[in-house]
């Protein structure tokens, strides 16, 4: 899990990693991604009130990362384990990533554990 950042916010003129890969003759254009994996934290005997306010935090937060175009996709995880959500973060590095997602009011709170793990995806492509 990463450390709660404690600089300030990662410069805004940075540039995204990108890479050509070539296979066979069609070359694609990767993009570094982040991946976040949001897994079950230490803080898990909250009140009823408690938890709804944390819960409705956390998807504000996640609303605002949509919004300003930080977050490409984010779901749930199916099943019990220990990973409860996924996120893909378009961060210039690992701290922006780590530092955006430690903006999250329930990472704060104990309530997730963090993983940030760099994800290389095609530009442009498509989940289906």
């Amino acid at each position: 899990m990463p450390k709660s950042p404690t600089a300030a916010p990662p410069n805004p003129n940075a540039q995204f990693q990108m890479m050509r890969v070539q296979m066979g003759d069609t070359i694609y254009l990767l993009k570094k991604y982040f991946m976040c994996l949001l897994r079950r934290g230490p803080v898990r005997n909250l009140s009823q009130k408690d938890h709804e306010s944390l819960n409705k935090s956390h998807l504000d937060h996640l609303q605002w990362l949509g919004e300003t175009k930080k977050m490409c996709i984010s779901g749930i995880m199916d099943g019990s384990g220990d990973i409860l959500e996924m996120l893909i973060l378009s961060a210039v590095s690992q701290e922006e990533a780590e530092y955006l997602i430690w903006l999250d009011p329930a990472v704060k709170a104990g309530r997730f554990n963090v993983e940030v793990l760099p994800w290389w995806g095609p530009v442009g492509g498509k989940l289906y």
